[in-house]
């Protein structure tokens, strides 16, 4: 038996061409899951009882009316059907206590869903470093480069999940490189969204949703190997919601506060 992992695809609204990043695709299928394209045009019931685990990936910015902000010209492109796709099968997927991995725009994603906020550019963080090592939808660096380093919370189910891969030299922390490409950062933290993990700058680089499954990465987690393990854990996250959905495991009902407004 192998989960279903959806993740959410891009659309080209002019020509129709629905793409994923292979590396994705690899990732789940080595962590022993089925990957599989969801178009950001599907209804929401039908995509939740179709998969098992769920990828929101990186992508464009986040239009800032989603949280409650005027849009600026530090916004470089938009994609409002995928914003409102994405923003609703999350708070659907939450509800239903489905495995989640946010990837760069994916973590931003997931707090605006809970009602929290993103900084349009980080140019606004006072003494922010280089974050963004894309231009023109290029990169500038090769995409597994390391270009800056994270330190992560031990408290952290992202700490425990890639505990075997990290040298731990503190009680409270551990550091790590990773590979930055985003220009926007959580500002404000939704409901139940707990930060694990920062910058030299401060900018927050890894979410947690409280009492889920929901993690969120601000780095290109899928081109970095050391970085398997959150892909392995996701996959049997997702078995096992599989095989509760199917009545083979004992359920567990956890309650969430969702944003009330609706998108």
């Amino acid at each position: 038996m192998k989960p279903i992992i959806g993740i959410v695809a891009s659309f080209d609204w002019e020509t129709g061409a629905l793409t994923i990043n292979d590396t994705y695709v690899k990732r789940i299928r080595e962590a022993g899951g089925i990957p599989v394209a969801i178009p950001p045009l599907l209804g929401i019931t039908d995509v939740i009882e179709a998969i098992d685990g769920l990828i929101i990936p990186e992508g464009p910015d986040i239009h800032p009316r989603y949280y409650g902000d005027t849009l600026s010209d530090k916004i470089e492109w938009l994609d409002i059907q995928r914003d409102e796709f994405e923003l609703t099968l999350i708070k659907a997927a939450l509800e239903k206590d489905l495995p989640m991995l946010g990837i760069g725009r994916g973590a931003q994603a997931i707090n605006v869903a809970l009602g929290g906020s993103l900084y349009q550019d980080v140019s606004e963080i006072p003494k922010a470093i280089r974050h963004n090592w894309l231009k023109n939808g290029k990169f500038l660096v090769h995409p597994a480069a390391k270009v800056h380093e994270v330190r992560i919370k031990l408290d952290s189910l992202l700490f425990e999940i890639l505990r075997e891969n990290l040298n731990v030299e503190s009680t409270s922390e551990v550091f790590i490189g990773v590979n930055s490409f985003h220009h926007q950062a959580i500002k404000k933290l939704g409901n139940n969204v707990k930060p694990v993990a920062y910058a030299e700058d401060g900018i927050i680089e890894a979410i947690e949703v409280e009492g889920r499954f929901a993690i969120g990465v601000q780095w290109l987690a899928e081109y970095l190997d050391e970085m398997e393990p959150l892909f392995r854990a996701l996959v049997k996250k997702a078995l096992e919601y599989k095989k509760k959905k199917l009545g083979l495991l004992g359920s567990k009902n956890n309650s969430i506060d969702l944003p009330v407004e609706e998108l």
